[in-house]
């Protein structure tokens, strides 16, 4: 190992290094998951089973992540609602009683 080598392995990640590795695995994901689809599309194709035809573009799509997201932040909220109300619940029963 060169010592060149050894310095670039030990030195930190700038945030710039680490920004470019996310938005490359972030394309590289979108690339992947765009294959996919295409994949489960011909598939759908060839075993008769296609869902009814979606002209719609591609950007108005609703893509299956992006609801399961909204759906469990929507869950999360309703957690922390719950769980801020539970809270306020035992402060006043504490409040109350004398121990």
């Amino acid at each position: 190992m060169h010592s060149d080598e050894r310095e670039t392995s030990d030195r930190p990640k700038t945030r710039a290094d680490y920004r470019r590795e996310q938005e490359q695995a972030e394309q590289e994901f979108q690339e992947r998951d765009r294959k996919r689809v295409q994949v489960e599309k011909e598939y759908a194709r060839r075993h008769g089973n296609e869902p009814a035809n979606d002209e719609r573009p591609e950007e108005q799509r609703v893509n299956p992540t992006e609801s399961k997201q909204k759906r469990l932040g929507h869950r999360l909220n309703w957690a922390i609602f719950w769980l801020s109300v539970l809270i306020i619940i035992v402060y006043v029963i504490l409040f109350f009683v004398e121990i």
